[in-house]
């Protein structure tokens, strides 16, 4: 039986669902999807995401009425990797089905907890769902078979009365007050139980409102050295094709030229330099700015 002792993440007896406590973990992210253009940068896109760069190849898409999983969406996917890495920690088991509840989720990635909070969480449940990912990332999950997946395997959200939430009626009322639950794809979930291959996170991350500057941190994150100097270079054009956006070339570098001179993102600042014809990126670890906390969500 399924039990939540003092608010602290435990599973069930049987290992098949996993339910997420109340406590504030650490927040992990997937190295995989910080390093390639698993998501969109922008809202309510339809147009797929063709990627291909060396020997990586990515196809994304989603049925229009949905669009594709959004960098936002996937906040929600940091919240739950974290609760299931902070539970391995901690000795517990877990599973690919998660239990919890809305409020808490939305409080540890930085979100309100109105009305509306709860039916955008609801639809970026849905977007996660019914995006459709092909990719020989992590090809050996599929023992050399390609196998298309979705970021959620599959959801389960109570409704208020006889409130039915269905894909042409988004202001379906979801019912905060029971659990909800979600499942992870075998790809991700493995990719978070080996815990190699997740990176701890800035909660100031969540405070980014540009996808773009999303986009950046998590490159940074992934790419830049912990050591000094704590540098990275990337050419423009690099990024430009690497971060999977629809924005022209122009547009792009004038949106990374904008967040440099702002320098809003947590640990790290960024400096665009013109040499021989090319613009470079240069990702620099702030030792200035806060770090990333040891437990728990840090917002002073």
């Amino acid at each position: 039986m399924a039990e939540n002792m003092g608010g602290v993440a435990v599973a069930t007896d049987q290992g098949d669902l996993f339910i997420a406590g109340s406590v504030d973990p650490p927040l992990r992210d997937n190295r995989d999807a910080m390093e390639h253009p698993f998501l969109s940068l922008q809202k309510r896109r339809t147009r797929p995401i063709s990627y291909a760069n060396n020997n990586v190849t990515i196809e994304v898409y989603a049925p229009e009425k949905f669009g594709i999983a959004t960098i936002w969406d996937w906040d929600i996917i940091i919240g739950l990797a974290s609760q299931i890495n902070d539970a391995i920690e901690r000795g517990e088991s877990t599973s690919s089905r998660v239990s919890f509840a809305p409020y808490n989720l939305l409080k540890l990635i930085g979100r309100g907890t109105g009305g509306k909070d709860y039916r955008e969480l609801a639809a970026a449940i849905r977007r996660l769902r019914m995006t459709t990912v092909i990719t020989n990332v992590r090809s050996e999950d599929g023992a050399g078979l390609e196998r298309p997946f979705s970021w959620l395997s599959d959801y389960a959200i109570p409704t208020r009365y006889t409130t039915i939430m269905t894909p042409e009626a988004h202001d379906g009322e979801a019912d905060p007050t029971r659990p909800w639950i979600v499942e992870l794809p075998t790809w991700l979930y493995n990719a978070i139980t080996s815990r190699r291959d997740i990176l701890a996170v800035h909660p100031h991350y969540f405070d980014l409102t540009s996808g773009i500057a999303r986009a950046l941190y998590r490159l940074a994150r992934k790419a830049t050295p912990e050591t000094e100097p704590g540098v990275w270079n990337f050419r423009l054009d690099t990024l430009h094709h690497r971060l999977g956006v629809t924005s022209s070339r122009r547009e792009f570098a004038r949106a990374v030229r904008e967040i440099a001179v702002n320098d809003a993102l947590p640990e790290y600042s960024i400096h665009v330099t013109k040499t021989h014809g090319h613009e470079t990126v240069t990702f620099v670890r702030n030792r200035a700015k806060p770090p990333r906390p040891r437990r728990g969500v840090y917002r002073p």
